[in-house]
C-alpha cells in the first residue's frame, strides 16, 4: 500500500509545517510531497486540487493536510481513518462548539486513488462557485468560496459520490488550539489553525510558548535523529507556564 502525504500552498507558507509533515510521514513509512508552486487557477484554494492530481496516479492513498495544520500526536496513525468499505473519501466535521462551522473541513482529508477519485477532483475544479452558492443552504454552514464548497456540493448531489464518503468527528483529525487549553479538551491527532491570519499566528505562537515546542510542533523524541537548526526564541517562545503543566497532566 503506497500512501503519500501532500501539503503546501502558494504563496509559500510561513508555518514550519513541512518539517512536521515530513517527520510524521517518516514515522509511518509514508511518502511526503510539499508543493509550493503556482498553478493556472484563479482561485488559490484550488491549488491543492491541482497538486493532488499531479501525483494521484502514483499512490494508493493520498492524505492531504493544509499548511496551517500540524500532526500533533505522533503515536497515532491517521490512516486509521482512511476510507473503508469501498468508499473513496474521509474528512472531518467542524468543531461543534464554534460559532462558525462547515459541513466538512477540506483542510485534511484522505482520498483513495482511482478513476472515481480523479473524476471527483476534476469536477471540483470545473464547478461554478456562483451556482454552488445559489444551491447552498444554511445547514451546510459557512460558505468559503473555495474547494471545500465544491466538494460538499458534489458529495451531496452527485449520484456516484453520495455514498462514497465518511465524515468523522472533528476530534479525530481536525482539532483546534482551544482544545489544548481546556475547551472540549482532548489529545489532538491533528492541530488545525484556522480563522483570520492574525488569529492563526497568535494561536500558533501560543502553542509553541505554552508547550515549549519548536515551530514544527514536533516533540524532541521524534526529532532526535534529524539535523534541524535551532530556532531563535522569540518573546512568544518563552518559558512555559501553568497551561503547559495542566496540559501535561491532561495527556499524561
Amino acid at each position: 500500500m503506497k500512501v503519500c502525504i501532500i501539503s503546501g500552498r502558494y504563496p509559500t507558507t510561513s508555518f514550519d509545517s513541512p518539517t512536521n509533515h515530513k517527520l510524521y510521514a517518516d514515522k509511518y513509512g509514508y511518502h511526503y510531497i510539499h508543493c509550493n508552486w503556482p498553478t493556472k487557477t484563479t482561485n488559490l484554494y484550488l491549488n491543492k486540487v491541482h497538486y493532488i492530481l499531479n501525483y494521484i496516479d502514483l499512490f494508493d492513498y493520498i492524505i492531504w493536510i493544509d499548511d496551517d495544520a500540524f500532526f500533533f500526536d505522533f503515536n497515532k496513525d491517521i490512516m486509521e481513518f482512511a476510507p473503508k468499505d469501498g468508499k473513496i473519501f474521509s474528512a472531518c466535521k467542524s468543531p461543534n462548539y464554534k460559532d462558525i462551522s462547515t459541513y466538512l473541513s477540506s483542510g485534511q482529508f484522505i482520498l483513495k486513488s482511482g478513476a472515481l477519485a480523479k473524476r471527483f477532483l476534476n469536477d471540483v475544479l470545473a464547478q461554478d462557485l456562483h451556482k454552488v452558492k445559489e444551491w447552498w443552504s444554511d445547514e451546510l454552514g459557512y460558505f468559503t468560496n473555495g474547494d471545500q464548497d465544491s466538494m460538499i456540493y458534489l458529495l451531496k448531489t452527485d449520484y456516484e459520490l453520495k455514498d462514497q464518503y465518511t465524515l468523522y468527528d472533528y476530534k479525530d483529525f481536525n482539532s483546534r488550539a482551544d482544545n489544548l487549553f481546556g475547551v472540549d479538551a482532548h489529545r489532538p491527532l491533528v492541530l488545525h489553525f484556522t480563522g483570520k491570519e492574525e488569529i492563526k499566528e497568535a494561536d500558533y505562537l501560543k502553542v509553541q510558548k505554552e508547550l515549549n515546542l519548536p515551530p514544527s510542533l514536533v516533540e524532541k523524541e521524534f526529532t532526535a535523529n534529524y539535523k534541524i537548526p535551532k530556532n531563535k526564541k522569540t518573546k512568544n517562545q518563552s518559558k512555559p507556564g501553568f497551561i503547559k503543566r495542566v496540559y501535561r497532566w491532561f495527556v499524561g
